[in-house]
């Protein structure tokens, strides 16, 4: 018996190798196709199990290593505590209007495969959380903003100072959530007033309900946030970076919230799903800011969920953020003053003038740094270019447009943020929810309830868009 199972455990050491990756016969199709019983074949699959030859998996059959697919994760128990924290989460974000009206406790079991009675509990749940109330056999959303103030209350929204004292914005991303926090402040009955500070908050006065902080372009914020507590104004803080997220100082602070937009590992193991329904079996991560904490978040994130077959090269370099090269260019006045304006409208102002020559200049610079790690990675044969963001994008398209390299006819690359100039140059990107956050600050910060986690942490969507469509030369690319 051990001569023939050991036998027939080679057989499927070579029966694995010739499959391709593919799956392997079940144990009844084994033992019928060798002539022994099902017995016996388990053992032989027993013996190339233990000498790392083949996987198995309950539920996925039997398999060459390392070909094994990932296992589905475990859904959660769905119970009325849980559907209550579903439809609590969506209330208070904003997906629904006051006064509307919940599905019925029958539509709802359909949705969360639940006994309606079930549903039942969960609606009295919120109706004691003061989030619904009951009319006739219908509940209806009573969100916190339905208790709104006067609309002559403020609501700061507090961000660095420029040159000039104006907000300081310098990216899509800082627009878009100006832009809706104070659209969002607007619905809710409570008038935006724009608070650009240096190193100092000034001196406030009126009737001040909130504030939304973003600490962008700050070097310090934690005097702010002292001053905030000491006022004891509610407060919702958009953070930078990971760095700043609250420790031990902020931990039982009353009346304060954090919001992490974009520094997790969420926006990587969702672009990872993206990659893994392409064609493609190899991938270059493409970042010269990878000394910062969001590049190795979102490496991690597209690690952990890419398909094992699909291979990674990585093109990286140290900067933490395109300031580390804008420094020593964009902003340094011996090069911007080199720039010849004579003969040009003096009322004008020098710097918008400057500014794209010096940006240029910034681009090259970095390229000319960071251009070796590129072409480390087109040698590597990568079908598809994922670049940490999508300045990043736009830097290697140009780059490698000078090389006569076109996207998507020579291969694919998508990145995150989904600014302008990614739906101007059809660059498939990770869209943040950046209208998400805003809408959960500002109501955040009318309920004023201390049962708000701390930190929130966000998600986003991959929006599809030409650069990734499959390569012509991908084909040649996988053999």
């Amino acid at each position: 018996m051990t001569n023939q199972v050991h036998h027939l455990s080679l057989k499927l050491k070579a029966l694995a190798k010739s499959s391709g990756g593919n799956r392997l016969p079940s144990v009844r199709g084994l033992a019928a196709t060798w002539g022994v019983s099902s017995r016996t074949a388990q053992l032989a699959i027993q013996e190339a199990v233990t000498q790392g030859w083949i996987e198995t998996r309950r539920g996925a059959g039997i398999w060459p290593r390392g070909f094994v697919p990932v296992a589905p994760p475990v859904p959660d128990r769905t119970d009325a505590r849980r559907i209550t924290e579903i439809l609590r989460t969506e209330i208070l974000s904003g997906q629904f209007a006051s006064d509307q009206f919940l599905p019925s406790p029958k539509d709802c079991s359909k949705k969360f495969g639940v006994h309606p009675a079930t549903v039942r509990k969960s609606f009295g749940q919120l109706l004691s959380m003061e989030l619904v109330v009951r009319k006739g056999r219908s509940w209806a959303v009573r969100i916190p903003s339905a208790k709104r103030p006067p609309a002559s209350l403020v609501l700061l929204c507090i961000g660095a100072a420029d040159e000039q004292g104006r907000l300081r914005i310098s990216s899509d991303r800082e627009w878009d959530f100006w832009r809706e926090i104070q659209q969002e402040a607007l619905r809710c009955g409570l008038e935006p007033k724009i608070v650009p500070i240096g190193d100092l908050l000034p001196e406030l006065d009126g009737p001040i309900f909130g504030a939304v902080v973003s600490n962008w372009h700050m070097t310090e914020s934690g005097p702010l946030l002292d001053k905030l507590q000491r006022m004891r104004i509610p407060t919702a803080f958009w953070v930078a970076n990971e760095e700043t997220l609250p420790g031990l100082r902020y931990k039982q602070a009353r009346g304060l919230w954090f919001h992490d937009l974009a520094h997790g590992r969420s926006a990587g193991r969702i672009m990872a799903d993206f990659v893994n329904r392409s064609a493609c079996r190899k991938i270059a991560w493409i970042s010269p800011f990878h000394g910062s904490t969001w590049s190795r978040n979102r490496l991690e994130g597209l690690k952990s969920r890419l398909d094992p077959t699909i291979e990674v090269v990585e093109a990286v370099h140290d900067w933490i953020s395109e300031w580390d090269v804008q420094v020593q260019v964009a902003w340094n006045p011996l090069v911007t003053n080199r720039v010849d304006l004579d003969g040009v409208d003096p009322t004008v102002d020098p710097d918008d003038l400057r500014r794209p020559l010096v940006e240029t200049l910034t681009r090259m610079r970095c390229m000319d740094v960071f251009g070796p790690a590129l072409e480390n990675a087109l040698r590597s044969k990568a079908a598809m270019l994922i670049a940490s963001s999508d300045l990043v994008a736009e830097w290697t398209l140009n780059w490698l447009e000078g090389r006569g390299l076109r996207v998507p006819r020579d291969l694919a690359i998508a990145s995150f943020d989904d600014t302008r100039e990614a739906t101007r140059r059809n660059l498939t990107s990770f869209r943040f929810d950046i209208t998400g956050m805003a809408r959960t600050m500002v109501r955040q910060v009318l309920s004023s309830k201390q049962d708000h986690k701390l930190v929130t942490r966000y998600t986003g969507q991959v929006v599809a868009r030409e650069s990734t469509t499959q390569p012509q030369s991908d084909m040649h690319r996988m053999e």
